[in-house]
C-alpha cells in the first residue's frame, strides 16, 4: 500500500511541530512565556491559569496516557505523573536522566534508531514489547511527535505511550476459546450452526457439512446454503411459518421435519434453536443444533397410521353415544341429514323444554323447545341444509319469550362421516354464552375506559406542557404591566390558565397518570366531616341521610381526592333534584371475589344515591367518560364523573353506577383494604430554610424536549442571574454534561428517546451528587423516587416564582 506521498512505500517525513521563537529555554519555559500573551489572544472561554506551567501540568498528569519530552541527549525533560507512575520512579528522580539510564543499554540498542528518526523530525507511530523491570514482559502502544522551533530545529521529541498488555491478552484468550469452540463442536455427532439476525450463517461444524454436501464438502458451501431448497416440499410451508414465530418469540423453539441429505435422501430432523445476545443485550442472531430421528419418526408415523386406521373402524359405533354423551355441557342433539331428532342428552336449561326426549321422531324445527321460538325455525333449517352439504354452521341466537329469562346460545351444526367417508349423522350443539356474553360486555365497558383513560392522559400531558408556558408568560405579564386594564387583563387570563390546568389535573385523576398521595384512610370519619360543607353545597331542599359504620377498617385512598369525589357526586345529586329531595350516604364492608375489574379481597362501599330524575341506560353507560355530561353549555365540564372514577380506580378499587329514568341515580365506590395503618407524609418540594444560595455563579442545564416549555424554563432562570445552557433531548443533555458540569440539571421527566428517568441513571452512575430537578406534565412522585430519591419534582404547568423557588431548593444542601 503506497504511503500518503504516493512514493515507494517509504513513510512521508511530517513538518515537525513548530514553536514560538521564545522558547530558548525549552518545552517548560515555552509554557510559561506563552501565558505571558495578551488574554485577548486566548481561546475564548478559557481560563489563562490553563497556559501556565502548573495548569499544563495538571492537565498532562489527568490524561490517560504517559507523556514524556525527550531532549537531543536522549534524557528527559518532562513527564507526567502516569509515565513516572508506570516506571515506579518519582517523577523529580526521572526529571533529567537518561533514557538509558531507566531502561538499560538492550532496551536502548532495539529502540535508539526510532529515536534518532524522531530527533531527524520524524512522525512514528508503533506498537512494540517491553520488559519492564516489575511487571515483566508488557506491550507498549508509542507515538513519536518531533518538536521544532521557528527556525525548524528540532529541539526533541514527545513520547505518547500507553500499556496495552492487558488488551492483547484478552484478545488471544479470546482466539484460544473461539479454537475450543470449534473443536467441541466438531467433534459433536449432531449439526451445529450459528446464523446472523439476516440468518447468514457465521459457522458450521464437520456433522452440518456432512449433511450437506457430504465427504470432502466445501464449507463456504456449507455455510451459504439455503435450507429452504432442502425441505421436504409438504413440510416447507409449516417450518417456514414455525421458523418465523420462534424467531420473533426470542425464545428457545423446536422444528421437525423432512430435508434432503447430500445424498438425495430425505432424512427427519429435529432441531432446537435459541437466539444469541450481543454483550449489550441485543438481539445478534441464532444458535442451532439439529438430531437425526428418521428412525424414531417413521416407528412414530406407523403407529399413528395403525391408531388412525382403528379410530375410523370405531367411528360408526361410537358416534351415536358421543353424541347423547350425558357428562357434555352443552345441549346435544343427534340428526338424521333431513333434520329428524334421533336422540338427546337430558342438560337442563330454562329456556329447554322440560321433556327433551319427546323431540325424538320430530324435524328439529318441530320439536317442543322450537315450537316455543318459532322466530329460530328458518334459522334452524338453513343449519340442516348447510351441514347435510358436509359444512359445519355455527350461529348465535337470543332466546327471548315472555316469562324466561333471556339466554344467548352458540349454536353449531356439523356433519358426522362414517368409514367411507359419507354423512351419516348430524350433530346439535348448542352452548349457553348468556354469562359470557354479560362477561364480554363488561371487559368491552373496561377497555373503553382504559383506552379513553390513555387517550385523556396524553392529552392532559401536552396541555400542561402547553399551559406551563401560558401560564408562565400570563404571570411575566402581569407583574410587569403598568397598564391597571392590562394588568386586569392578564390576571383573568391567568385564573382562567389554571383552571385549565386544574382541569387537566382532572384529566390525569381518571386516566390514572396523575399519582395520588394513596394512604390508609377511614371513610365514616371522612364524610362526618365534611357534613357543614355538604349541607352549604345542597341546600336546605335536600334532605341528607347518613348510614355510616364508625367501626370501619382503614382503606386505601387519598383523602383530599376522595373528598373532591364526594362534593361533585353530592352537587350531581343537587342539580338532579331541582324540587328537592334525599341524599344518603351508607359504608358497609364487602367481600369481592371473581370480580374482573377487582383483586379477590375486603372492601368498604361507600354508597352515594339520591332520589333525582334518574338516567336512562345509554346515557349510564357513558356517565363515567371524560367531557360527556347532559348539562347544559357553561354548567359543566364533564369531568366531574370521570374524575371519581380515575380516583377509585387509581387507589386500587373501583366505581359503579345505577340508575333509571325516575328512579334516581345510585353511586358505588369500593376502596380495598389498606394492607397497615401506617401513614406515609406524601414527598413535596420544600425549600429548606436557612440556607441561601448565591445565584450569579451557579449553571444550570436544562433537558426538555418542549421548545417552549424550554425556552420558557431558560428566560424564567436567566433573568434570575444563573449562567443556563439548553438541550432538546436526552443524548444532547448528556453531551453538554460531558463538556461541562453544571450545578443543576432541570430534567423533564416524560421525553421520546431517552426518558429523564434514563438520563437521570446515566448522570447518577457517573456523577452521584448532581443535583437534578425534575418538571413533568404528569406528577409522578413514585417514579421519580425510584429514579432519583433525592430529586424534587415540580409539576407543570407552573408559574416563575414557582420554578425560582424549586431551583433554589434543589441547589440548596439538605440539612
Amino acid at each position: 500500500m503506497a504511503d500518503r506521498d504516493g512514493g515507494s512505500g517509504r513513510r512521508a517525513k511530517p513538518k515537525p511541530r513548530r514553536v514560538p521563537a521564545e522558547a530558548d529555554a525549552g518545552p517548560i519555559r515555552a509554557a510559561i512565556d506563552f501565558a505571558t500573551l495578551p488574554l485577548d489572544q486566548l481561546p475564548s472561554g478559557l481560563p489563562p491559569e490553563v497556559f501556565t506551567a502548573p495548569g499544563i501540568l495538571a492537565l498532562a498528569d489527568t490524561l490517560p496516557v504517559m507523556i514524556a519530552f525527550v531532549a537531543p541527549d536522549l534524557s528527559l525533560g518532562f513527564v507526567n505523573q502516569p509515565l513516572a507512575d508506570w516506571f515506579e520512579i518519582p517523577r523529580r528522580d526521572l526529571l533529567g536522566m537518561k533514557i538509558v539510564d531507566i531502561i538499560g543499554e538492550d532496551a536502548l540498542a532495539k529502540r535508539e534508531p526510532m529515536y534518532r528518526r524522531a530527533l531527524s523530525g520524524e512522525r512514528l507511530f508503533f506498537a512494540s514489547q517491553f520488559d519492564h523491570p516489575t511487571r515483566g514482559s508488557t506491550a507498549v502502544q508509542s507515538h513519536f511527535i518531533p518538536w521544532a522551533d521557528a527556525d525548524g530545529t528540532v529541539r526533541g521529541f514527545f513520547i505518547l505511550q500507553q500499556d496495552v498488555s492487558e488488551q492483547r491478552t484478552a484478545e488471544r484468550a479470546l482466539r484460544e476459546s473461539e479454537e475450543r469452540f470449534r473443536r467441541i463442536a466438531n467433534s459433536a455427532p449432531a449439526l451445529m450452526w450459528v446464523t446472523r439476525l439476516d440468518r447468514s450463517r457465521d459457522f458450521v461444524n464437520d456433522a452440518y457439512a456432512m449433511f450437506a454436501c457430504g465427504p470432502g464438502c466445501d464449507f463456504e458451501e456449507a455455510r451459504t446454503l439455503d435450507w429452504r431448497s432442502r425441505i421436504h416440499p409438504d413440510d416447507v410451508d409449516r417450518i417456514v411459518a414455525e421458523s418465523i414465530a420462534g424467531e420473533a418469540s426470542l425464545q428457545r423453539f423446536t422444528l421437525e421435519g423432512r430435508y434432503l441429505r447430500h445424498d438425495g435422501e430425505y432424512r427427519w430432523l429435529r432441531t432446537v434453536s435459541q437466539p444469541r445476545f450481543g454483550p449489550d443485550g441485543e438481539l445478534v442472531g441464532f444458535i442451532g443444533v439439529g438430531s437425526d430421528i428418521t428412525l424414531a419418526k417413521e416407528a412414530e408415523l406407523e403407529l399413528r397410521r395403525q391408531v388412525d386406521e382403528q379410530t375410523r373402524q370405531l367411528a360408526a359405533s361410537e358416534a351415536q353415544f358421543r353424541a347423547v354423551f350425558e357428562a357434555a355441557l352443552e345441549v346435544m342433539v343427534l340428526l338424521k341429514p333431513d333434520g329428524t331428532v334421533l336422540a338427546v342428552n337430558n342438560r337442563r336449561e330454562a329456556w329447554r323444554h322440560e321433556h327433551p326426549s319427546e323431540a325424538i321422531g320430530h324435524k328439529l324445527w318441530d320439536a317442543p323447545t322450537m315450537r316455543s321460538y318459532p322466530q329460530h325455525a328458518a334459522v334452524m333449517k338453513k343449519a340442516i341444509a348447510s351441514a347435510a352439504r358436509g359444512k359445519v354452521f355455527t350461529t348465535e341466537v337470543k332466546m327471548e319469550r315472555e316469562g324466561i329469562r333471556t339466554a344467548y346460545l352458540d349454536v353449531s351444526v356439523q356433519p358426522v362421516r362414517g368409514a367411507d367417508g359419507a354423512i351419516i349423522y348430524l350433530l346439535f350443539e348448542a352452548r349457553d354464552i348468556t354469562e359470557l356474553k354479560a362477561a364480554q360486555e363488561q371487559l368491552r365497558q373496561s377497555q373503553k375506559m382504559e383506552a379513553l383513560g390513555q387517550l385523556t392522559g396524553g392529552i392532559a400531558h401536552d396541555f400542561n406542557n402547553l399551559l406551563t408556558v401560558v401560564v408562565g408568560g400570563l404571570d411575566i405579564i402581569a407583574k410587569r404591566a403598568d397598564d391597571p386594564k392590562l394588568k386586569r387583563y392578564a390576571d383573568n387570563a391567568l385564573a382562567a390558565a389554571e383552571r385549565g390546568a386544574r382541569l387537566t389535573g382532572q384529566l390525569l385523576a381518571f386516566s390514572r397518570v396523575q399519582r395520588l398521595e394513596v394512604r390508609p384512610t377511614h371513610v365514616a370519619p371522612l364524610i362526618h366531616n365534611m357534613r357543614p360543607l355538604l349541607r352549604n353545597v345542597l341546600g336546605p331542599g335536600i334532605s341528607k341521610q347518613f348510614d355510616l359504620d364508625e367501626a370501619l377498617m382503614p382503606v386505601m385512598a387519598d383523602p383530599t381526592q376522595l373528598e373532591v369525589a364526594v362534593l361533585n357526586l353530592a352537587i350531581n345529586a343537587r342539580d338532579a333534584m331541582p324540587d328537592g329531595g334525599t341524599l344518603v350516604f351508607s359504608t358497609r364492608k364487602v367481600r369481592i371475589k371473581g370480580d374482573s375489574d377487582l383483586e379477590d379481597g375486603d372492601y368498604i362501599e361507600l354508597t352515594i344515591s339520591d332520589t333525582g330524575v334518574g338516567m336512562p341506560p345509554e346515557v349510564a353507560e357513558r356517565a363515567f367518560e371524560p367531557f360527556f355530561t347532559t348539562k347544559e353549555v357553561g354548567k359543566g365540564t364533564g369531568l366531574g364523573l370521570s374524575m371519581v372514577y380515575g380516583m377509585a380506580r387509581q387507589s386500587g378499587g373501583g366505581a359503579r353506577i345505577e340508575s333509571a329514568p325516575g328512579k334516581g341515580t345510585t353511586v358505588k365506590l369500593l376502596f380495598r383494604k389498606a394492607d397497615d395503618a401506617v401513614i406515609e407524609a406524601a414527598a413535596g418540594i420544600e425549600e429548606p430554610v436557612g440556607h441561601v444560595v448565591p445565584l450569579a455563579p451557579l449553571s444550570v442545564l436544562v433537558i426538555d424536549d418542549d421548545p417552549d416549555v424550554r425556552g420558557f424554563i431558560v428566560n424564567s432562570l436567566d433573568e434570575q442571574g444563573y449562567r443556563v445552557r439548553a438541550a432538546s433531548d436526552g443524548r444532547e443533555g448528556l453531551a453538554a454534561i460531558e463538556r461541562e458540569t453544571p450545578d443543576l440539571v432541570v430534567l423533564d421527566f416524560i421525553m421520546p428517546g431517552l426518558s429523564g428517568a434514563e438520563v437521570a441513571r446515566k448522570i447518577r452512575a457517573k456523577r452521584p451528587d448532581q443535583p437534578i430537578l425534575f418538571v413533568s406534565g404528569y406528577s409522578e412522585t413514585e417514579a421519580v423516587k425510584r429514579t432519583a430519591p433525592d430529586a424534587p419534582l415540580l409539576a407543570k404547568p407552573f408559574r416563575a416564582e414557582a420554578l425560582h423557588k424549586a431551583v433554589r431548593a434543589a441547589l440548596t444542601p439538605a440539612g
